[in-house]
């Protein structure tokens, strides 16, 4: 579905100004791209308000959207797989930050423990390679950089949520140890397929 809008709104503008033939589908993944997530924050924040939980929406995907936009991960399929997984993770990280709470475990060396493995895969592939998103040296040293900086300060913030016993700290944590799966689990989906091609190409 959001192909076909993709289409129709690249036909729209391309009927009233011209579009180099070169770059249509770079404009054209581009829209795709915005309205994927645009539909995830929406599809987010419904259950979000579903929840009468609003700001944990807004939490989540504060952390999830900046600093995959910087250290890359995991990419679904297809936009509805995508659609389905940013529910999924919001509702994980909703979840077990509210059970971390509940069961008190949010103690500091635990919480700081975790975040600390959850920055190796950040330090180790970030940032991640896109096929659909190809990075000069130059910007892949900013990205990396940065991402390095947001995971930081994402911890520190949420680490200090945490120890007044608020939910957004635990759900912060929760996130950014999503977003370190989500980059091994596409670094080994990547290796996996050059494995496959190099096994087909031998």
């Amino acid at each position: 579905m959001i192909e076909k809008i993709s289409t129709k709104l690249l036909d729209f503008v391309g009927s009233h100004i011209t579009i180099d033939a070169e770059l249509a589908d770079v404009y054209k993944y581009g829209i795709e791209i915005s309205i994927s997530t645009a539909l995830n924050i929406l599809l987010t924040m419904v259950i979000a308000f579903a929840l009468g939980e609003p700001l944990c929406g807004l939490t989540f995907l504060s952390c999830m959207i900046l600093i995959r936009s910087y250290c890359g991960g995991y990419h679904a399929d297809s936009y509805f797989k995508c659609n389905c997984m940013m529910i999924i993770l919001f509702s994980v990280a909703y979840g077990i930050g509210k059970l971390i709470l509940y069961f008190e475990i949010a103690e500091f060396h635990i919480m700081s423990s975790i975040l600390m493995l959850g920055f190796i895969p950040v330090y180790a592939f970030s940032p991640v390679k896109n096929k659909h998103k190809e990075l000069s040296e130059k910007k892949a040293k900013k990205c990396r950089i940065i991402s390095f900086v947001l995971y930081i300060a994402m911890s520190l913030i949420g680490l200090y949520l945490i120890s007044i016993s608020s939910l957004y700290g635990s759900i912060i944590i929760v996130t950014l140890v999503e977003v370190s799966v989500a980059i091994l689990i596409e670094i080994y989906r990547q290796r996996r397929n050059e494995n496959e091609a190099q096994g087909n190409g031998g």
